[in-house]
């Protein structure tokens, strides 16, 4: 059990890749703290999370309110005593075209998947300054790296996090506190249908109808064993997703022209 004994906090627990790393920790050996908004959903998760020897808390908050993240961090820390390892991984995506995205979704995309992960990490670093010790783990995605049609706030809000996270790492080099981005694509979620459109209401589209994409377990597992193996950056994709990588290096003009070619009603 690699993170016996570990506490492990990983927001957006309640599905897909959240609930996929809450199974895989605690099998793992850890207690483990999670949240989202939905505290039905957490007790579902809590209940099926019999894998391994470590405790389950449930703890709801919505990201998107600054009072409740300070809420939940005094939470946290007071019922586990200390976050070893925070995993960032609540978010939101959008399906709309820059144009007619209004200004205030821009704004709930970014405090959700910017300013609601950098927050969260402010106030728990004090904790790992402390100790000496700690990792820090952020859900980002292809969309981190290069442009996507129909996501403009979301890739902005992506970017941002390599951003910050890629200049954070740097800076905790002093206090042993490690930092991991996990770019990520085709991993079965729910992360499309509650999509934002361009005035705010849900996609309600599933992209993964009749489609074949990796499992949060499986996600789960290539994460844990990056963070094992000290990588700062793990790629969790296979495909064209790993190609565009490439592209946007090497040949940014042809991954442009490529992207354009999609039909923006199926993106």
């Amino acid at each position: 059990m690699r993170f016996r004994d570990q506490v492990v906090w990983i927001t957006g627990a309640s599905s897909g890749i959240g609930e996929g790393l809450a199974h895989g920790f605690h099998q793992e050996g850890a207690d483990i703290i999670i949240s989202a908004r939905r505290e039905a959903e957490l007790e579902r998760v809590k209940a099926a999370c019999t894998e391994g020897p470590g405790k389950v808390h449930v703890l709801p908050f919505d990201i998107a309110e600054q009072s409740a993240r300070r809420d939940a961090v005094g939470i946290a820390l007071r019922e586990a005593g200390r976050v070893d390892i925070l995993v960032n991984n609540a978010g939101i995506s959008q399906r709309a075209l820059g144009k007619d995205t209004l200004l205030d979704i821009d704004r709930r995309v970014m405090e959700v998947d910017y300013f609601g992960p950098i927050d969260l990490t402010k106030q728990v670093l004090p904790n790992m300054i402390e100790r000496n010790s700690g990792h820090l783990v952020v859900t980002s995605s292809v969309a981190g790296k290069y442009g996507v049609p129909m996501r403009t706030a979301y890739c902005a809000a992506k970017h941002a996090l390599h951003g910050f996270f890629d200049t954070l790492r740097i800076e905790l080099l002093p206090y042993n506190i490690n930092v991991t981005l996990l770019v990520i694509a085709g991993v079965k979620s729910k992360v499309s249908f509650h999509s934002l459109t361009g005035d705010g209401s849900e996609w309600g589209k599933d992209d993964w109808v009749g489609s074949s994409g990796m499992s949060p377990a499986d996600c789960a597992k290539i994460v844990m064993d990056g963070m094992v193996n000290g990588e700062e950056e793990i790629d969790i994709a296979k495909g064209p997703p790993l190609e565009l990588l490439w592209l946007k290096r090497f040949l940014p003009h042809t991954l442009t022209r490529r992207m354009s070619k999609i039909p923006l009603s199926q993106k």
